[in-house]
This record gives structure tokens, C-alpha cells and sequence, in this order.
């Protein structure tokens, strides 16, 4: 073989080699640019996912801790109930503050704060109303917020926390061995002594039905 032929073998193995090693390159582009894009397409379905409540969700987040849905409250008609307003971030911790009113206290009688139909001194846009609320009591739709004694204030991790609590100084006067439905909200301002209905709540809306120890 003359060494002319010996350099076109040699150039078109050379090729070949080139060519296999470009189609590998090539189809590790393509999985490479596939799996990228079906990642994206992953992430870009997850993010239209995402639930409106952890974006658009009210900014105090209220909880009733005593009683829940279903529980035997007390005994003889004394009960007791404890409600907790959470911030759920800087809008929350504004709407909670001093500023707005939000501070601990105590609310006792015969103070003139003290009695049904009227706002919480230290919580001022709480509202509270119980099934079971007689009508020398202004009836179910009295704001019974100005009858909690106790309020506290905490900071947990920057978010303020303010606890409200009622003790029916009246044993049997709300009741005894019946259901009530408590229903318990926060409004912006000095809430209402009377619930109208066309209240505007900044929280979500607790609603709950137990029952009244006898």
C-alpha cells in the first residue's frame, strides 16, 4: 500500500471517530436540554400550585384554645374560654400593637369597661358572641368581649401573640348542659357593641359549638 493510501485510511478512520464522538455529544445535549426543561416544567406546575391562603390569607390568625368543637366546657354552668390572636406577619404585628390598643390588662368589675355590648379595653377589635347569651345580657348578638378579664401579650419569633381570657363570673347564667356556639372574630378599630352582621373582619371567623357543663 503506498503511503498516499495509508494517509486517506488514516484520515477516514479519523473521521469516523469524529463523527461517532459528535452524534454522542449531541444526544447528551438533547438529554441534558430535556431534563432542564422538564425540571423547569416541574418547578413552573409547583409554583401554580402554590395555595392562596400562604400569600392571601388573612394577617391574624385567631384561634379558639378553649373550648373546641364538640368538648363538655366546665361544670355546673362555670366555664371558662381563652381565644389567641397570632400575627401572621409585619401587617399582623401593626394591626396587634400598642399603637392600635393591643396591650396586657386586666378587666374587672366594677370597672365602667367592664359588662356585655361593650369592646375589650386592651383587645378593642375583638368580637365575641355566644348562643346562649340572655336577652338581660343584650342576647346572641351582644359583643361579649368586654366581659374577658385577662389579656396577655407575647412575642413568638417576631410574630405578637395576644391571649384573651373569660371566666363566667355567673355560673348557670349562660347556661347549663346545653349547647352553645361560640363565634369570635377581630375587626380593624373599636368593634361594635351590638353584631350587625355587616361587621368587616381582619382575622378569620372562629366558630365553634360545645356544650355547657351542667
Amino acid at each position: 500500500m503506498h503511503d498516499d493510501d495509508q494517509t486517506t485510511g488514516t484520515a477516514r478512520t479519523t473521521r469516523r471517530r469524529w463523527s461517532r464522538t459528535a452524534a454522542g455529544l449531541t444526544a447528551t445535549g438533547v438529554l441534558v436540554l430535556t431534563g432542564a426543561a422538564a425540571a423547569f416544567a416541574t418547578t413552573a406546575s409547583a409554583a401554580q400550585h402554590v395555595p392562596a391562603h400562604a400569600s392571601y390569607g388573612p394577617a391574624i390568625k385567631l384561634v379558639a384554645i378553649n373550648p373546641q368543637a364538640g368538648d363538655t366546657a366546665g361544670a355546673g354552668g362555670d366555664f371558662t374560654v381563652d381565644l389567641k390572636a397570632i400575627a401572621q406577619n409585619a401587617h399582623g404585628n401593626r394591626e396587634l400593637s400598642p399603637a392600635h390598643g393591643y396591650r396586657p390588662g386586666l378587666n374587672l368589675p366594677p370597672a365602667k369597661t367592664f359588662g356585655p355590648g361593650m369592646p375589650d379595653p386592651d383587645a378593642p377589635g375583638l368580637v365575641v358572641t355566644l348562643s346562649t347569651t340572655p336577652m338581660g345580657a343584650g342576647g346572641p348578638n351582644a359583643n361579649l368581649a368586654g366581659v374577658f378579664q385577662l389579656n396577655s401579650v407575647t412575642s413568638h419569633r417576631g410574630l405578637t401573640e395576644v391571649l384573651n381570657t373569660w371566666e363566667v363570673g355567673s355560673p348557670g347564667f349562660f347556661g347549663k348542659n346545653v349547647h352553645a356556639t361560640l363565634r369570635a372574630f377581630i375587626v380593624k378599630g373599636t368593634a361594635p357593641g351590638m353584631v350587625t352582621g355587616h361587621e368587616k373582619p381582619i382575622s378569620n371567623v372562629v366558630q365553634e359549638t360545645f356544650t355547657i357543663g351542667g
